[in-house]
């Protein structure tokens, strides 16, 4: 009968697209993220907030990043682990940032995340320190290798050798400024400042040195890449920024929530929620500094200012053009709508 002959020839084709089917591969649904590192000049804590507020929630993520970020200390070089290409990306103040491009190292920032930096000096007021003047025969800590391109340009504006005073390497402890084994001390406005006060010194028995008062109050924190990868991978770099930006926004606008993911990166346990949310209110006031200029965006005039600066005073060997310590190229992609 026909119908039994159309109703086989039916089947036999069914079956042989099911089995076309469940033979093909299937689609992959996601391409898998890209490994990325992020290089801290210091251990987690708030003035990296917005990173890790970005990993938390899984902003990197949905950008298909897979970010790893390694923790800093007083002995790491975020410049020289990207340049060697151990991170993909980094954080360095813009200063030393501009003396390393003057070296000749192939980096360049991407995103001035905070528009000043809040670094100081502090003496204990009886031991007569009030004025860089007064290093002479003293012993000053400075976080070597990093942090250091204003101590050097405030130390020629001021006249003085490096022979004048004994430079220490200052580790990541304010223990032995607390205990008076250092003369002067470097410090964040928005840290090691606030450590000193916890130890019970209050703040009028203090003499703080402000790189400000000096001129030299120079926009603080930037994340850089490689000049390399701005130029051959601009997608990756576009993605690596805009999810940034966005854990920085959140983490300004929740500062409490912010310091509590901050404490679940805190793998030494020695942080307390209360230091972390006093530095999350203080970096909040450098990132965004000014009400006007956009999260991240890099100023030519800031960083011309840096460039001669430094130059003036020695720090630099020779003129630096802007361009080459900055670009807002990437910056432009990622806050495009």
């Amino acid at each position: 009968m026909n119908w039994w002959r159309y109703f086989r020839r039916g089947l036999g084709l069914g079956l042989l697209l099911a089995c076309v089917v469940a033979c093909v591969p299937a689609t992959p649904t996601s391409t898998p993220a890209i490994p990325v590192a992020l290089q801290l000049q210091w251990f987690p804590q708030a003035q990296f907030a917005g990173y890790y507020v970005a990993l938390e929630k899984g902003w990197y993520t949905e950008a298909g990043l897979d970010v790893t970020i390694r923790s800093g200390g007083p002995d790491i070089a975020p410049i020289t682990n990207v340049v060697s290409g151990n991170a993909e990306f980094g954080i360095s103040m813009l200063a030393d940032l501009t003396v390393a491009v003057q070296q000749g190292q192939p980096v360049v920032s991407i995103a001035q995340i905070q528009q000043q930096n809040g670094l100081l000096l502090l003496a204990h007021r009886d031991s007569g320190i009030s004025h860089p003047q007064d290093f002479a025969g003293k012993r000053v800590g400075v976080w070597v290798g990093s942090w250091e391109a204003q101590f050097r340009a405030l130390m020629a504006q001021q006249g003085l050798t490096p022979e004048q005073f004994t430079l220490v390497s200052q580790g990541f402890s304010m223990d032995a400024f607390i205990a008076g084994n250092l003369d002067v001390a470097s410090a964040m406005v928005y840290n090691e400042y606030h450590v000193v006060l916890e130890s019970g010194i209050a703040a009028n028995e203090l003499s703080i040195i402000n790189y400000a008062d000096f001129g030299l109050d120079f926009p603080g924190d930037t994340l850089f890449t490689t000049r390399e990868l701005v130029e051959q991978n601009p997608d990756l770099c576009t993605r690596m920024l805009r999810a940034s930006l966005r854990g920085w926004e959140y983490a300004i606008a929740n500062p409490e929530e912010a310091a509590d993911i901050m404490l679940k990166y805190d793998l030494s346990g020695t942080q307390t929620r209360a230091h972390q949310l006093a530095m999350m209110r203080e970096i909040a006031l450098l990132v965004k500094s000014s009400a006007t200029r956009p999260l991240g965006y890099t100023e030519r005039a800031d960083v011309l200012r840096v460039t001669d600066t430094l130059q003036r005073y020695g720090v630099l060997a020779g003129a630096v053009p802007p361009e080459a310590v900055y670009t807002n190229t990437v910056w432009d992609l990622a806050t495009r709508d």
